[in-house]
C-alpha cells in the first residue's frame, strides 16, 4: 500500500478512481432504476391494452352467467398453442370461468384475489420452467354483476431480455467512460506533475555533484519551491565555505605560535643536556604565553565564524604594544635571519576596533615581511588629520627589502590561495584575511614599491581622532 501511495500521481489516481467509481455507480443505479420504471410502465400499458381487449370481447352477463363468444376477435387470444398471449376469466370467488384458445386448455398456476379497491395487479409467476407476467383486472360487468377477474398472461423473457441487454450495454459504456476519464486524468496529471519530475531529476543531479542549482522555467506554484531550494543550497554552500575559510584562517594563524613552540622545543632539548634553571623557567614562561596566544586565536576565529567580523562596540587600541608583542614572537621564529626590525610609530596611532582584529592584520603582514625580506623590515605609523570631507585616518606602512611584488600580481595576491612567490612555504591566505578585515572596517590596503627595495603594504583605517 505504501508503494501505491508513495507518489502524488498514484494518490491522485487512486482518489480519482474511487470518486469516479462511486459517482458512476450512483449514475448506473439511477439510470437502471429509471429504466426499470419506464419498462414497468410500458409493460403495464401493454398488459392493460391486452386486458381491455379481453374485457371488450366479453359479451354480457345473463342471469348472473358470463356469456363469452367462441372467439375474441384478437388473433393472439384465438391462435391455438400460442404462448405469446393467454387470457383467463375468473369469478369473484376465484373459479376459472373461461380461458382463451391460445392457452390450449392448460391450467394456470395463479389464484386471483377479487378486490375492487385494488383492481389492477401486475406480478410474475413461474410455470413450465418459464417466467410469465400476469396482469389482473377486477371489474363488474353490470350493476348487478357479482364481479370478475380478467387475467392476461405473457412470457416475461421479452421484457427481461430488454432490461438485461440495456443493463449490459449501460455497464459496458459506463466502464468505458470511467476508463477514458481515468486515462485523460492520468495524462493531465502526468503533464501537470512534469515540473515536479524535472525538479526531482535536478535534485538528484545536485546530490550526485553534477549540478549546483535548480534551473529552468517552472509554473508559479513550483517556482516558489525551486527558489526556496536554491536559496537553501546557496546558504548551505556559503556555510560550508564559511567553515572552510574559518578552518583555513585558524590553521594559518596558528602557524606562527607553533613555529615559536617548535623553537622553544629545540631550546629545551639543549637545556636538557646542560640545565640552566633560569633559562628553563623563561622557556616555560614563553611556552605558556604561546599556548595562551593559541587559545586566544582559536577563540577569536570561533567567535568570528559565529558573529561575523566585528561588533558594533569598538575599543581604542594602542598600536605600539601590539607591534612589540608581534616583534618578540617573530624575532624568535626568524632568529636565524638576524632581521633588523625598525619601528617608527607616532604615539597617536590608535586603532578603533577589536584588538584581536588588529593583531590578526599586523600579524599576517609582518609575518610576510619577515618571511620575504633579506634582513630589514620597517613599520611606520601615523595619523592623517581630517581634510575636507575625509575623516582622520590611521596609516600604517610595512616595508621590507625583499624582491617585492610585481605590478600585475598586486591585485591577485589578495585572493585566497594565490601566492606571488611559490618558492617559500605558505598557503596564500594571509593577505586575503587582512583585506577581508580591512574592508570590514571600511579601510583600504594598497601594495606599493618600498624605498628599501622590496614591497610596501599601506594600511589605511578610519579613526576617531
Amino acid at each position: 500500500m505504501k508503494r501505491l501511495t508513495g507518489s502524488l500521481k498514484s494518490r491522485a489516481i487512486i482518489a480519482l478512481s474511487i470518486l469516479l467509481g462511486f459517482s458512476f455507480s450512483l449514475i448506473l443505479l439511477s439510470v437502471l432504476e429509471s429504466f426499470d420504471e419506464t419498462i414497468d410502465q410500458a409493460t403495464r400499458e401493454q398488459m392493460a391494452s391486452n386486458a381491455n381487449a379481453l374485457m371488450a370481447a366479453a359479451a354480457k352477463e345473463v342471469d348472473g352467467q358470463l356469456l363469452m363468444p367462441e372467439r375474441t376477435g384478437v388473433k393472439r387470444f384465438d391462435k391455438p398453442n400460442s404462448d405469446l398471449l393467454r387470457g383467463y376469466i375468473f369469478s369473484a370467488n376465484g373459479k376459472l370461468l373461461w380461458q382463451s384458445i391460445s392457452s390450449n386448455g392448460k391450467p394456470i398456476d395463479y389464484q386471483p384475489v377479487f378486490d375492487l379497491d385494488h383492481r389492477v395487479e401486475l406480478t410474475t409467476i413461474e410455470m413450465d420452467g418459464k417466467t410469465y407476467l400476469v396482469y389482473e383486472v377486477d371489474t363488474l360487468l353490470g350493476s348487478s354483476s357479482s364481479g370478475y377477474c380478467f387475467v392476461t398472461l405473457v412470457p416475461a423473457n421479452k421484457y427481461l431480455s430488454i432490461v438485461e441487454i440495456f443493463t449490459n450495454h449501460l455497464r459496458m459504456w459506463v466502464s468505458i467512460a470511467v476508463l477514458l476519464v481515468v486515462a485523460v486524468c492520468w495524462m493531465v496529471l502526468w503533464w501537470s506533475l512534469k515540473p515536479f519530475r524535472e525538479v526531482e531529476e535536478q535534485i538528484s543531479e545536485i546530490e550526485s555533484g553534477h549540478r549546483d542549482s535548480i534551473e529552468g522555467s517552472f509554473p508559479s506554484e513550483v517556482k516558489r519551491l525551486t527558489d526556496s531550494i536554491n536559496t537553501l543550497i546557496i546558504s548551505e554552500q556559503q556555510q560550508r565555505q564559511k567553515y572552510r575559510t574559518t578552518m583555513d584562517d585558524l590553521a594559518h594563524s596558528l602557524k606562527t605560535p607553533l613555529a615559536v613552540l617548535q623553537s622553544f622545543s629545540s631550546s629545551l632539548k639543549i637545556q636538557s643536556k646542560a640545565p640552566n634553571e633560569a633559562e628553563i623557567v623563561n622557556l616555560c614562561k614563553n611556552i605558556n604565553s604561546q599556548v595562551q596566544r593559541m587559545n586566544q586565536i582559536i577563540g577569536y576565529h570561533l567567535h568570528r565564524s559565529v558573529t561575523g567580523h566585528h561588533g558594533l562596540l569598538r575599543q581604542s587600541v594602542q598600536v605600539e604594544p601590539v607591534v612589540n608583542e608581534l616583534k618578540t614572537t617573530l624575532e624568535k621564529v626568524y632568529s636565524g635571519k638576524q632581521i633588523n626590525f625598525i619601528t617608527a610609530l607616532d604615539p597617536s596611532c590608535i586603532f578603533h576596533g577589536d584588538e584581536d582584529d588588529l593583531l590578526e592584520m599586523l600579524g599576517n603582514l609582518l609575518t610576510n615581511a619577515f618571511k620575504f625580506c633579506n634582513n630589514t623590515v620597517s613599520l611606520t605609523g601615523y595619523v592623517e588629520s581630517k581634510q575636507h570631507n575625509q575623516p582622520a585616518r590611521l596609516t600604517l606602512l610595512i616595508d621590507d627589502d625583499g624582491s617585492g611584488i610585481d605590478q600585475e600580481d598586486r591585485e591577485q595576491v589578495f585572493h585566497r590561495g594565490i601566492r606571488a612567490d611559490c618558492e617559500k612555504p605558505g598557503q596564500g591566505i594571509g593577505l586575503a584575511v587582512v583585506k577581508d578585515l580591512v574592508e570590514g572596517y571600511q579601510g583600504h590596503i594598497i601594495i606599493e614599491d618600498s624605498s628599501l627595495g622590496g614591497a610596501r603594504i599601506k594600511l589605511i583605517l578610519p579613526t576617531k581622532a
